[in-house]
């Protein structure tokens, strides 16, 4: 495939590292994409369209350097989208807010341009992403920041080589605080309103509080004037500005101006404007990217706390820190679990107190300071690059290059080629005993265990494993051992650890009709606590509906003994954030195994099941 890429060294890294190639496209404006006004994108229109016969599958952007305008035949005042006379559709990585990405836009021609079903907008920040669907925009998606493809170093940490020091890098930003800071009265009591609101219902997002709690203002509606919505978002947005720098004050610099105060000369203050804004004494930032990377490597904890322009997400420096094998501490973010395993691959902190204590922990403790890092350096390297997600961008809105190819042969036949005698057998996402039925079938003598969290599911499950000799765990697969919110369904079979992708492709027989607490637990640990050998399980069978991919990387242990896995692979998104074929194809390849085959499902357009053998 060949894609359009607005120069940004992420993106181009990401297309390269799957194989794509790279047509390079000059960004708007100077290439900070956040200077782009309208005269510099109507001058990118007329290079892009110049460029019309350089073919290309789509437009990749960072911070939506590549959207442009063309204007409309004589009329000057009027204006089209590029991408869509280009007949290419644009996708843009927002990872800062409208009114911060657009800010030299003017927002009537922003949110005409919005309603551009061509144009996919890619948001980094949960919350953001729901408030512009409630909007009404179309084509967004949420896509978390990840760390670039670039070589880092995988060796285990040096502890020797660690200078015992506490290291925040990143620039202030916020100028609310500073002597000269002034705020409009009419934008404080909303920001006030939705921190207060928060801090009793953290769930709760800045749009459910303007609107739902408090109707400080009017929600667009579908039939609004461009003029009426225009000046309702306007509102909104100018109202959120001093909500995103109290949340900035308390996720970020409150934290640093206590560590400053705090710890001296232990703590490393890396980055611009810390001294301008509140006097604090800081280092320039870090001008080498080599060096950068290295530096999460060379010091004890690195603090990471994320900006006021993030609700929910992470910012960057979560993937670089743990990319490059550093230990990083930081600040809970309602996302941060969806991505890490907190305690195993980042340690948290609640408060100023919970800070002090945890680096004191940490620093007295640096074995386990190396582990965490490494951890958190796999789960990196393995999920969260960006050409991770890029891959899954591209399943979503590119049609796969060719159709997959299905085995003639039956999953039973191969495996019984494959081991024909199994000792023990784990049927994960066992439903009521189906696929043990034929597990007992193929293998009379295997000790086969069912996983099946659903309670009332797992009830009939029970009572079938009695005569299938089977053994029932009510428990749910996953990355991490806990608790966690099941989402059931219409139909038992698709109930799921993930929430369904709106409009996926099985929406019209299947539907959310509540949720359920259920445990969940890691198959290394389950294998552990209850005395199996890893090397006698013989077949892992997962069919946990878009939560395979976790509870492969909660099995890395036991992924170095099982000789043959048969899991069910999607296709196509029907679960939110849901790892597709090829994603679970290269994670299994790295971890030593072959793909065998391929079988199809009663759906064989959106998933089917892929065998692989230990190689």
């Amino acid at each position: 495939m060949r894609i359009g890429v607005f120069e940004h060294g992420w993106w181009r890294r990401a297309c390269e590292a799957l194989g794509h190639d790279v047509c390079a496209l000059p960004p708007a404006g100077n290439g900070n994409p956040y200077t782009g006004d309208l005269a510099a994108r109507l001058e990118l229109g007329q290079r892009l369209l110049g460029r019309r016969d350089e073919p290309v599958s789509l437009w990749l952007d960072h911070g939506g350097a590549g959207l442009a305008f063309t204007p409309d035949g004589a009329d000057s005042a009027s204006l089209r989208l590029t991408h869509e006379l280009h007949g290419t559709v644009l996708c843009s990585h927002l990872i800062d807010p409208l009114s911060t990405t657009f800010q030299c836009l003017d927002w009537r021609v922003l949110w005409q341009s919005l309603r551009s079903s061509a144009w996919v907008k890619l948001v980094w920040d949960r919350a953001h992403a729901t408030e512009l669907q409630r909007f009404g925009v179309p084509n967004v998606l949420h896509l978390p920041m990840a760390a670039p493809n670039r070589p880092y170093d995988t060796s285990p940490l040096d502890r020797s080589r660690c200078r015992p020091v506490v290291s925040f890098v990143g620039g202030q930003n916020t100028s609310y605080f500073s002597a000269n800071g002034a705020v409009a009265a009419g934008n404080l009591l909303p920001a006030v309103l939705a921190r207060s609101v928060h801090d009793d219902l953290p769930g709760a997002s800045f749009y459910d509080a303007f609107y739902d709690y408090y109707g400080l203002g009017e929600p667009v509606r579908a039939d609004d004037s461009i003029d009426h919505t225009v000046a309702k978002v306007t509102n909104y947005y100018n109202a959120k500005l001093f909500y995103h720098a109290e949340l900035c004050l308390k996720n970020r610099d409150r934290f640093v101006i206590f560590l400053t105060r705090r710890l001296a000369d232990s703590f490393e203050l890396i980055g611009r404007g810390w001294d301008l804004a509140y006097g604090l004494p800081c280092a320039p930032q870090i001008s080498s990217t080599d060096d950068y990377f290295q530096h999460f490597r060379q010091v004890a904890i690195n603090i990471n706390l994320v900006n006021g322009n993030a609700e929910t997400g992470l910012n960057m420096r979560h993937f670089e820190i743990t990319a490059a094998g550093g230990f990083m501490l930081c600040y809970r973010q309602p996302e941060l679990e969806s991505c890490f395993h907190v305690g195993k691959e980042c340690a948290v902190f609640e408060n100023e107190q919970d800070l002090l204590a945890k680096i004191d922990y940490y620093m007295h403790h640096p074995e386990e300071r190396a582990a965490i890092a490494l951890a958190g350096q796999r789960r990196t390297l393995s999920q969260h690059l960006y050409s991770h997600r890029l891959a899954r961008l591209l399943q979503t809105v590119t049609p796969p290059a060719r159709q997959v190819e299905f085995s003639t042969s039956t999953w039973a036949d191969d495996c019984r080629k494959l081991v024909p005698s199994a000792d023990v057998v784990l049927d994960c996402g066992a439903n009521t005993g189906q696929m043990a039925t034929a597990f007992r079938q193929l293998y009379p003598r295997a000790e086969i265990y069912c996983f099946e969290p659903v309670k009332a599911v797992f009830d009939q499950l029970a009572v079938n494993c009695r005569a299938l000799r089977a053994h029932p765990i009510q428990k749910a697969v996953g990355d991490r051992d806990g608790v966690a919110t099941m989402h059931l369904t219409t139909s038992p079979e698709a109930n799921s650890l993930l929430e369904y992708q709106q409009n996926n492709p099985c929406a019209q027989w299947t539907w959310v009709v509540g949720t359920e607490q259920v445990d969940v637990c890691t198959l290394d640990t389950w294998c552990r606590q209850n005395g199996i050998d890893f090397t006698r399980v013989d077949l892992i069978k997962l069919d946990v509906q878009g939560a395979e991919l976790a509870a492969l990387f909660g099995a890395r242990k036991l992924l170095q003994f099982a000789k043959m896995l048969l899991v069910e692979v999607s296709f196509v998104p029907i679960y939110k954030d849901c790892p597709l074929f090829p994603e679970i194809d290269a994670f299994l390849k790295e971890c030593g195994y072959r793909h065998v085959a391929l079988y199809p499902s009663d759906q064989p357009q959106n998933w089917g099941d892929a065998l692989y053998a230990r190689v």
